[in-house]
């Protein structure tokens, strides 16, 4: 690889991967995160097959599933009759080595990751390096971060921008990214409380329908994340406020109410799109490349894909190749989230939200109809496991 290198911005789950991959093969990679430390949030808990098949191969995903909770069973529930849609992911055994879905915090996944790289005399991780600028030059990128109170300089032969929603570097490209805000925003709970105790035939991972509302809940190894959406012009700081979110777990259970609530957060949630991945010797992945609704769980996912699929075109430019293979990967996974992860979510946001009866029933039929065909269960679970998003992706030339 001679001395080409790398330096990717952003060290969650997608500019991780990527490092991985890239030291893989031998590339130099430098990643620069602006935290301190690696964070502990508890934003994305799912790792579909796909992205399982992807992190197999180096043990990864067997580190995973070691932390997680394997689902092979999931479903829509109808709150107050127990009604259930069942999704049974043994229908996916010849396509995937991991018929599941696994729930895991994605920071068990970004700790793996770090600990590998610490270890890989290819990788320099900066922590507290926060990304100033960029100046981009025929064969090469110089930038400048703050790390401390010092300034400091870099340069590398492409710049991976997986810094997320928020991105700085796309800002200082001033590269758009448009799309749209969903109405509701997403509070998440997480709370140790034996809820399969109290709600029959509960699964790990649950959708359901109240009279007025919705809610979820997934089970990680020692806790469940609930999940809900304000009232209607409620503020997120008083949806987050201890009486209303107890108020909202009591709706499932006055006891449970009761129980500590060890973690909360609160997402808005975003559908948008950069009008191209690449800018010169500037590349695009993740959250800073492409956002959707949560539902359904294929942000960070997606995000994993990007990473794989850059790395996968990538290699081959920094062996030689003409870099017009990076508009491929452009053209890709450009295609794959406006097409695929963005269609799915923003379906899974309106299903789960919907409160109408007259629609709950007609979305309810669909999900009984769905269930009860071979065909039609596998083909929704090929589409939910993001395996048929992946098929679809190397269709494209």
């Amino acid at each position: 690889m001679g001395n080409r290198s790398v330096t990717i911005v952003g060290a969650g789950p997608s500019g991780l991967s990527l490092a991985w991959w890239l030291t893989e093969a031998g590339v130099p990679v430098t990643v620069l995160e602006q935290e301190p430390e690696l964070p502990r949030d508890m934003r994305a808990s799912t790792f579909h097959p796909a992205t399982l098949d992807l992190l197999a191969a180096s043990g990864i995903a067997e580190e995973l599933v070691a932390r997680g909770t394997v689902v092979d069973r999931w479903q829509y529930l109808i709150h107050t009759t127990g009604e259930t849609a069942v999704f049974d992911m043994a229908c996916l055994n010849e396509e995937t080595a991991h018929p599941y879905r696994l729930q895991c915090e994605q920071f068990q996944l970004t700790g793996i990751l770090a600990e590998r790289l610490r270890k890989q005399p290819l990788c320099q991780l900066e922590f507290d390096a926060t990304f100033l600028s960029l100046e981009q030059h025929q064969n090469s990128v110089a930038y400048r971060y703050k790390q401390g109170a010092l300034e400091k300089s870099g340069s590398a032969d492409w710049l991976l921008a997986a810094d997320g929603a928020h991105s700085p570097v796309r800002k200082q490209l001033g590269a758009a990214f448009t799309g749209q805000a969903f109405a509701k925003t997403s509070i998440t709970l997480i709370l140790e409380y034996p809820f399969e105790d109290i709600i029959p035939g509960l699964l790990g991972v649950n959708y359901v329908w109240l009279p007025d509302r919705h809610y979820s809940l997934m089970r990680l190894r020692d806790t469940w994340r609930f999940t809900y959406s304000p009232d209607q012009g409620q503020e997120v700081a008083t949806a987050l406020s201890d009486d209303v979110a107890r108020s909202n777990i009591a709706r499932i259970s006055a006891k449970a109410a009761t129980t500590p609530i060890r973690g909360r957060n609160h997402y808005t949630l975003h559908q948008r799109c950069m009008d191209s991945f690449c800018h010169g010797r500037v590349v695009f992945l993740g959250d800073a490349a492409h956002l959707n609704s949560p539902a359904g769980g294929m942000g960070m996912n997606s995000g994993i894909h990007d990473a794989y699929s850059l790395a996968q075109h990538l290699i081959p430019v920094l062996q030689g190749e003409n870099s017009v293979l990076m508009d491929r990967y452009n053209r890709r996974r450009r295609t794959v989230a406006i097409e695929e992860v963005q269609r799915l979510s923003a379906r899974n946001y309106a299903r789960h939200r919907e409160v109408e009866a007259g629609q709950r029933k007609r979305i309810w039929k669909e999900l009984q109809a769905t269930v009860n065909d071979p065909v039609s269960h596998k083909n929704f679970l090929m589409e939910a496991s993001m395996i048929r998003s992946l098929q679809r992706e190397r269709a494209i030339d």
